[in-house]
């Protein structure tokens, strides 16, 4: 018998220290059940570094932040839907000092849960290639599509238990079929996880989540995980897929989007906030990740407030 509980989650296993390796979570599955489904709820996102064997379907009800995921990084606002593969690494972070509350909804399933559905129904092959594709992370795009699906997210609990695996397997064909979708990692990846590694990389992130707003030096990464500035350039490419300084900033480019959305600060405060200088540059960088101007991304966003 299949049984998923929903439920709100004050002290989930997820909040611990950022400082530490990607953890692997152990879903906490309901007896006879492979379907774990809750509602977390706290002052601030504070998972760390992370990553399970199940996939996870994730919305966004309340907070704001940058969200990691493989070798991506986007910032998130409510409405945020997100499909992640199994053992990718991931994250969400609120801003420095953020307490104002976080509530999101949350699916996690084991692959095994709905395989014998995929390998003998061809009609479900949409199905097993959103899974596939989900090993870089999908993003849902359609706003009213996506608050659709949170509502169902939310509803699994409500249904007899003859009915909630097939819920899910609606939702996740609805998924498939939406072409309202992107992914987020560059490449798909398979990931390796050694203490090492996994420890330079928590250490990379925290020290940018921190530093960000401030000139950020090759020497400085290289100095904080002991190596050269030419080895840690080739580390950080390997593992990122692209170079620290796109990467350092795109990050910056993401925060200032949260800014642009959330606040009323002019442009130049936004930009020196974000690590900028330069206004011409941080036009420049803007467009080249957004494909808009910073003002006309504000002005974009407000039409849907």
């Amino acid at each position: 018998m299949l049984i998923i509980s929903i439920y709100v989650l004050y002290c989930p296993v997820l909040v611990i220290s950022y400082q530490m390796k990607p953890k692997l979570e152990h879903i906490p599955h309901e007896l006879d059940g492979s379907i774990h489904a809750f509602i977390y709820e706290n002052d601030y996102f504070n998972a760390p570094w992370h990553y399970h064997e199940d996939y996870e379907l994730t919305y966004i009800v309340k907070g704001s932040g940058i969200r990691h995921v493989g070798n991506n990084i986007d910032h998130f606002t409510p409405n945020d839907l997100v499909l992640i593969g199994k053992e990718v690494p991931h994250c969400w972070r609120n801003e420095m000092g953020y307490n104002d509350g976080v509530i999101s909804v949350c699916v996690q399933w084991n692959n095994k849960t709905i395989d014998d559905f995929l390998n003998n129904n061809s009609e479900l092959q949409a199905v097993h290639s959103l899974l596939e594709a989900s090993k870089q992370g999908i993003k849902f795009t359609n706003i009213d599509f996506v608050k659709q699906i949170s509502d169902r997210m939310i509803q699994l609990n409500q249904l007899h238990s003859g009915k909630k695996l097939i819920n899910l397997l609606d939702i996740l064909l609805d998924l498939a079929t939406s072409n309202e979708k992107t992914l987020l990692s560059i490449t798909k990846t398979n990931y390796h996880f050694t203490e090492k590694s996994n420890t330079r990389i928590a250490s990379i992130l925290n020290y940018i989540d921190h530093n960000y707003h401030r000139k950020i030096s090759i020497e400085d990464m290289a100095n904080l995980i002991y190596m050269t500035n030419s080895a840690f350039c080739k580390y950080f490419k390997k593992e990122f897929k692209r170079p620290f300084t796109n990467y350092l900033n795109e990050f910056r480019i993401r925060k200032a989007c949260l800014l642009l959305q959330e606040t009323d600060q002019n442009l130049l405060d936004i930009a020196l906030n974000c690590g900028y200088e330069n206004m011409s540059f941080f036009h420049r960088q803007f467009k080249k990740y957004l494909l808009m101007t910073p003002l006309a991304y504000r002005n974009y966003n407000a039409l849907f407030e």
